[in-house]
């Protein structure tokens, strides 16, 4: 019987916590997974305040981790809250004893707070890896992994990816087929395809604040399907090249034909959301031609193909089907 060991401090995010204690805490043995043994540690072992509402009562102090196998941290509602000085150096202790020690979500920040992500491949959210950059400069930053691993320090992307860093853990620790057997009650795939980046929002181009440069964008914003070229743009914009490039640079941040890319990358994913269009046909209406190139340029964009971003975000008529995941029982 494996022990895990949560360490809960103010702000813990509840979603994290349910998390952890849908993948350990449930009695599953009926399906061959586990038993685990949970503690939920906690300086002072009382109640805590957690994130958006609400409290939890720990069942140990911190000196409850240093017998755990897994020690979780889950994410805070502020990152960059401060971990107690007794809650860093019980999580320095159970490493060296040992333990492996994961942070979901944010949960990096409580990790990096106490050392551990030293030299070490590290993510987060997606939103706040900027400001982990930050707070663990000594870190290997991963920007579009769902989850990281190495000397027993792992670290997770935002949300949900604290679920696949759960299923990870199982899969290694147990094997394939019981990760597999509590994916399937979990209703949810045993490993998502791809990276963060394709949940990410694509940030918008800055104000184009030059008349002529701004209506050159509306222009081409209506064209996507054809095929215009920067050298289009420059016509329209009836400028030099040299201006309209130093111009365009200016107004927006980007070149103009990075721009135009990152624009018909995002007509297609919006295609693929949205209509049941043949990929090729996908690939017309945005202006990027073969169904080849759409592949190319959309796994370079977000990091999956066409298939696997459609089946992600296309939410077909009637529902969404679980069939592909369900197991014959219902139950959780």
């Amino acid at each position: 019987m494996r022990t895990i060991g949560v360490l809960l401090l103010r702000g813990s995010r509840m979603f994290d916590l349910a998390v952890i204690a849908e993948v350990w805490a449930q009695d599953r043995t009926d399906s061959g997974i586990g038993p685990f043994t949970v503690r939920v540690c906690a300086p002072g072992r009382g109640r805590t305040r957690v994130s958006p509402f609400g409290e939890v009562v720990a069942t140990h102090g911190l000196s409850g981790l240093d017998e755990c196998d897994l020690i979780l941290a889950p994410g805070r509602d502020d990152p960059l809250a401060e971990v107690p000085a007794v809650a860093r150096s019980a999580l320095r202790r159970a490493h060296r004893g040992g333990a492996t020690v994961a942070g979901l979500c944010s949960g990096a920040f409580t990790l990096a707070a106490a050392g551990l992500l030293d030299g070490r491949p590290a993510t987060t959210h997606w939103r706040d890896l900027d400001a982990l950059a930050t707070a663990a400069p000594a870190a290997e930053l991963r920007r579009d992994v769902l989850y990281t691993e190495q000397d027993g320090v792992l670290t997770s992307a935002g949300v949900v990816g604290g679920l696949d860093l759960c299923l990870h853990l199982v899969r290694r620790d147990h094997g394939a087929e019981v990760a597999a057997r509590l994916a399937r009650r979990l209703v949810m795939p045993p490993v998502r395809e791809g990276g963060q980046r394709q949940y990410a929002e694509a940030p918008l181009p800055a104000n184009a604040s030059r008349p002529g440069i701004a209506s050159t964008m509306d222009w081409a914003m209506t064209r996507l399907s054809d095929e215009i070229g920067v050298p289009d743009l420059v016509e329209h914009a009836g400028m030099s090249p040299r201006t309209f490039h130093r111009e365009f640079a200016a107004a927006t941040g980007s070149t103009p034909g990075r721009w135009l890319l990152v624009q018909r990358v995002q007509h297609a994913q919006r295609l693929l959301e949205t209509t049941d269009l043949p990929v090729a046909r996908v690939a017309e209406r945005a202006g990027l031609g073969s169904a080849a190139n759409l592949r190319r340029r959309l796994r370079a964009e977000v990091g999956v193909g066409p298939d696997s971003y459609r089946r992600t975000f296309r939410i077909p008529a009637g529902g969404v089907t679980v069939g592909a995941w369900a197991s014959t029982s219902t139950s959780s």
